[in-house]
């Protein structure tokens, strides 16, 4: 699937995400916007630009509750650097999902507003010179841009990104890409308690 399919197919499973999984928080206004841009073969762009507020709310519903837990992962025994762009996993509390067998990471607040994209597996994401800007750029840092090769979008619900069904992966990821300058640490986390 070529990235502008993979970004229809994106836009459809929203949509049918907020309509099935979160209907009890839409307001009337919200099922209109969706049923329009699930019926329009407006421009990509325009039809994500109506859903993005929609997403937004869910998501700031979803992290209210406390029912998720964002943690960026040390995959080695040094940290990886998280000045510009953090990569992390969501999980329930309940079912913490690690990256790459990793116990031990960071524990961070976040909001919508600092997620560049998510996808339920790895994002396979690039920060390149800002000639690389196209199809598969999820956002820019000064003369940088953050290339997700496999396609992460903001348009994606937090249940989109638990729901493993559509991951052929044989591991989980739950990524989520992040800007630093726009996340909160809480402080240290090793997998099955708090440090």
């Amino acid at each position: 699937m070529n990235i502008i399919e993979l970004r229809e197919k994106q836009i459809y499973d929203v949509a049918k995400s907020l309509l099935n999984d979160y209907g009890h928080l839409l307001s009337r206004e919200d099922v209109e916007k969706i049923n329009l841009v699930s019926d329009s073969n407006d421009d990509i762009k325009e039809r994500e630009k109506l859903l993005a507020p929609i997403v937004e709310k869910i998501w700031d519903e979803e992290l209210k509750s406390g029912n998720y837990i964002v943690v960026s992962w040390n995959k080695r025994v040094n940290a990886p650097s998280r000045n510009n762009v953090t990569f992390a996993t969501l999980s329930t509390r309940d079912d913490v999902i690690s990256f790459c067998d990793s116990d031990v990471g960071i524990e961070y607040e976040i909001s919508y507003d600092a997620l560049f994209g998510a996808l339920p597996k790895d994002g396979a994401t690039i920060i390149e010179d800002i000639s690389r800007k196209g199809p598969y750029t999820i956002g820019e840092l000064g003369d940088k841009v953050i290339n997700s090769y496999n396609g992460a979008t903001r348009l994606i619900t937090p249940k989109q990104l638990l729901d493993t069904s559509q991951n052929t992966y044989m591991s989980k990821h739950n990524e989520l890409i992040l800007n630093s300058k726009m996340i909160k640490e809480i402080g240290p986390y090793k997998k099955g308690k708090e440090l």
